[in-house]
């Protein structure tokens, strides 16, 4: 997740503190549970992305014309800013995550989209034609992950996309990469285990195609939204410990929950397919570093978020507003308390807390419930 989704998953308890208006509404939005895909959101599996819904109404919180997302993952944040007019930026250590997102908030012309159609058909077409294996260096990185057919077919389109340049690329790259683990053996974005399947031959071009359509229709719909006027999104790889952005008025972002995944290594499949260079152990509160030292993990965990905490404090103009979502850790040696460093990394950097909302809601993938909090503070 392959997404962070709230379908299912009723509010079992809330609590709600500072503000009363504010910390009403703010649990009101984090309590969201139907599935949502207006737009470009919902184009390609991107873990834990936060609901549209929940990021539409914080923004609506908290007005001010610059936003930014030092965690922007797939986008949906900014997606969410650009239709409200925002000037957004994003920023995240994760090349899938900054492909996905600049694919998501992009507002293109019909000549591109067109050009995007008819690329598609040509890939597609190509990867239906081949006849022999994939070149034995992709075999060996991929093989074991793909029927042959099937990662010949995947070799031939990307191989042949990669031929192109510019945003046509550019957004085909990101329709490869929304099908790369559908059509693999990996059980899903979020579970590595192996399960063969057969699929007819022609079942990944067709597919390239078809997302690529969809893809195109949701650009259609995004730039529709977009009010006159409104910037592009900026995107820029960066690590949120380290911001290299203008003050804004406002930081919407949802940092990793601790313990809970490995977002890097979830683009295993993807990171071999575009060669990504993937700074892993850079990665902020990964499950693998709960699993491998629990009590480091944590204190490396804390530290991270107030070095995070830091350098956002630093970005808000004055009278701004920083507000996180973020959820308590589950592992095998209990639950991690997310809500209490993160205040307190606050108010070691001078920043108040006004308003905070946390929701108890079932965890059906560890048989367990979590708290999820939405906290806001100000300079």
């Amino acid at each position: 997740m392959a997404t962070r989704t709230t379908t299912g998953k009723p509010t079992l308890r809330r609590t709600v503190s500072g503000e009363p208006s504010l910390s009403e509404a703010m649990a009101l939005a984090l309590a969201v549970e139907e599935r949502e895909e207006r737009v470009t959101h919902g184009f390609h599996t991107y873990p834990a992305g936060l609901h549209p819904d929940a990021a539409r109404d914080l923004l609506a919180l908290f007005p001010g014309q610059r936003v930014l997302d030092p965690f922007c993952g797939g986008g949906t944040v900014l997606v969410e800013g650009l239709l409200a007019g925002r000037v957004v930026e994003g920023r995240d250590l994760g090349p899938t995550a900054l492909r996905v997102a600049r694919a998501r908030t992009a507002v293109v012309s019909d000549e591109v989209l067109t050009a995007v159609r008819s690329a598609s058909r040509s890939l597609a077409a190509a990867g239906r034609a081949v006849r022999h294996p994939a070149p034995p260096g992709v075999e060996q990185a991929l093989g074991e992950w793909y029927a042959p057919h099937v990662l010949a077919e995947l070799w031939a389109i990307g191989s042949a996309m990669e031929a192109g340049d510019g945003v046509v690329r550019d957004l085909l790259r990101v329709v490869f990469s929304s099908i790369v683990v559908k059509t693999s053996w990996r059980a899903s974005d979020t579970q590595a285990r192996r399960e063969e399947h057969h699929r007819p031959p022609g079942t990944a071009s067709v597919l390239f195609h078809k997302k690529a359509r969809e893809l195109a229709r949701r650009l259609v719909a995004l730039r529709e939204l977009v009010p006159e006027g409104t910037p592009p999104a900026s995107i820029r790889a960066g690590d949120a410990r380290k911001l290299d952005v203008e003050p804004v008025d406002l930081i919407l972002t949802s940092p990793p929950y601790p313990g809970v995944y490995d977002y890097l290594e979830l683009q295993h499949l993807r990171n071999l397919w575009f060669d990504d260079d993937v700074p892993a152990m850079d990665e902020i509160g990964s499950r693998r570093s709960w699993r491998e030292a629990p009590r480091e993990a944590l204190t490396q965990w804390r530290r991270d978020t107030e070095a995070w905490m830091t350098a956002a404090a630093a970005k808000l103009l004055p009278g701004g507003a920083l507000v996180v979502v973020i959820g308590d850790g589950l592992t095998p040696h209990g639950a991690i308390d997310a809500y209490s460093p993160t205040h307190d990394a606050a108010a070691a950097v001078g920043l108040r807390e006004v308003a905070r909302a946390s929701l108890e809601r079932p965890d059906h993938a560890r048989d367990a419930s979590r708290w999820e909090h939405v906290v806001a503070f100000r300079r």
